[in-house]
């Protein structure tokens, strides 16, 4: 082919002629798509501008908060101010930037990382000494702190809004104040002092209450996770078989007050959708980075924010399995919406994925506390029951009955969730009460009862050959003993391991008539007060004895 240079000037300047006219189209063409785009997005953006206004003003209408301004506001509102400045001068003794932290070093239940010795029923606890110093250590401040939760409601404390790293004071040391009051129970079985006991439990129910107002999914999880570890003391004081009728009945009080399943569902979420618009208003990103891209991502990622919101609020919580299934529905949808969006949407939505909250593990958490609940009242319905009447209801419907006609609870607190009844066999002199283990959103019963902790490492014990020398024998158990360090099962996916204890397996305690591999299951479950807790097993079985 012929060089352009090659060509007469008066072909050159046709050609040339050509080129220019192509390219000068080429661009205006460019620029008339970039314009039609801009105009676009323009046009979607000021939509959802416009949607995004409306549906603020409709959340302010309903009286719910939407700015950290009005969060606080709200907060306020759903609690008490009584108790304010006490209720922070205690909160302030368990930060971690007092002196309690030394004072819990090498303190089982209290230190994590602490080595503790098993309890057994009806033996002196290894631990007794340590424990004692370190409650007569803290007399003061257990003190203060039993007077502020006595028979207290939600509290309110003033809360510094910092975007997700938010955190309510008395959620940020719940963790501190569960494991003395728990450590006191403990304290209380060893020296069986049931009155005692029975105050520690409450007390646990009551620092549950003073967060009942809070907001958000982190505070509510941990708030759940305080009720969960008040039912397992209470499991631990139950299968003692000492509650008194009137002490039962002051419990089923404390688990009426705890706040209903739908309403912490509720709470979370409007706390949480406080936190993710908020993303929007202060203009950056959860890291902090600028969240500007050619104007784009601003209204649009917040209408899809609020929308997801607007449904997870509109759940069905008519009854705990609807919710769960409309749970997973909507959860599946909104995973797969995210995950699949082309790439016009990724660009409109690109910050909506780090707005969504934590749906699963609020939406399971909240199912499975109330499983547990409704269990524990159904376990010191029959204790009742047993103290009143010299024996075990022997049936669902018995038991049903007496809890209508002598204690006025409704047969639904007591039911399981699901179509089946919760688990009930006698065993003996014993009753075994057992829930559902929610997984996911799964809500079946299992045929038998969940098997009763009992370390691997102590399956296959020896009985005792005592020698002449006791450190022989120690070290002979432990050799036999070698396990790794381990936390607890994961109980709730944001709440996990706070309650653990990072202590080895000590097989050096255990009885000898618990060292047969053939030796009955609840004469285990029932010896062994306490050891590292395994809440996602013993939250769902209960084992009641003749009360003594």
């Amino acid at each position: 082919m012929s060089s352009i240079s090659e060509l007469p000037r008066g072909r050159q300047r046709k050609w040339l002629g050509c080129l220019q006219k192509a390219a000068i189209g080429f661009f205006v063409v460019a620029i008339a798509i970039a314009v039609s785009l801009l105009i676009v997005v323009a046009i979607r953006q000021g939509f959802a501008k416009t949607r995004v206004a409306d549906m603020k003003q409709e959340i302010r209408r309903a009286g719910l908060p939407i700015d950290p301004v009005s969060l606080e506001t709200y907060r306020e509102q759903l609690a008490a101010a009584e108790r304010t400045e006490a209720w922070g001068d205690v909160i302030s003794q368990f930060r971690t930037d007092s002196s309690y932290s030394d004072q819990v070093a090498g303190v089982p239940r209290v230190d994590a990382k602490a080595r503790c010795q098993p309890m057994w029923a009806g033996q002196p606890w290894a631990e007794r000494e340590n424990v004692q110093r370190f409650l007569q250590e803290t007399a003061t401040l257990r003190l203060d702190l039993a007077e502020v939760l006595d028979a207290a409601g939600p509290i309110y404390t003033p809360m510094t809004y910092e975007g997700i790293d938010t955190m309510p004071p008395a959620a940020d040391v719940a963790r501190e104040i569960a494991s003395i009051l728990a450590l006191e129970n403990l304290a209380a079985i060893d020296r069986g002092d049931i009155d005692a006991s029975e105050q520690s439990v409450k007390q646990l129910f009551a620092l549950s209450r003073t967060m009942q107002s809070e907001l958000m999914v982190l505070p509510q999880l941990i708030r759940l996770g305080v009720v969960n570890i008040a039912l397992e003391e209470s499991r631990r004081v139950t299968q003692v078989g000492q509650w008194r009728a009137d002490q039962i009945d002051q419990l089923l009080t404390d688990l009426d007050r705890t706040l209903a399943w739908d309403q912490a569902f509720q709470q979370a979420m409007i706390g949480e959708r406080v936190v993710a618009v908020s993303i929007y208003d202060d203009g950056t990103l959860p890291s902090g980075t600028a969240r500007t891209l050619l104007g784009l991502a601003g209204p649009r990622d917040q209408l899809e924010t609020l929308s997801w919101y607007e449904r997870f609020l509109a759940l069905p919580t008519n009854d705990p399995v609807t919710f769960l299934r409309a749970a997973a529905e909507a959860n599946a949808d909104m995973e797969s919406t995210l995950g699949s969006a082309n790439i016009w949407r990724r660009v409109e939505t690109m910050t909506t994925g780090v707005t969504m909250p934590a749906l699963k593990a609020i939406a399971v958490t909240v199912i499975r506390t109330e499983e547990n609940l409704r269990l524990a009242r159904l376990a010191l319905v029959c204790q009742r029951f047993e103290i009143d009447r010299g024996r075990w209801p022997t049936s669902h419907e018995e038991a049903f009955q007496f809890a209508q006609e002598e204690l006025s609870l409704p047969r639904e607190s007591i039911v399981g969730i699901g179509p089946l009844p919760f688990g009930v066999e006698a065993e003996g002199s014993r009753l075994v009460l057992w829930g559902r283990r929610i997984e996911g959103y799964n809500v079946e019963l299992p045929k038998q009862p969940p098997e009763s902790y009992w370390p691997d490492t102590w399956r296959d014990l020896p009985p005792r050959h005592p020698s002449d020398s006791p450190v022989h024998d120690a070290e002979a158990d432990v050799a036999v003993n070698e396990s790794e360090e381990s936390t607890f099962d994961r109980e709730m996916d944001m709440f996990d391991d706070t309650m653990g204890m990072f202590s080895e397996d000590d097989s050096t305690t255990v009885p000898d008539e618990l060292r047969d591999p053939n030796v009955d299951p609840l004469d285990r479950h029932l010896q062994l007060i306490f050891h590292r807790d395994q809440p996602s097993e013993s939250y769902y079985k209960w084992v009641l004895q003749p009360s003594k």
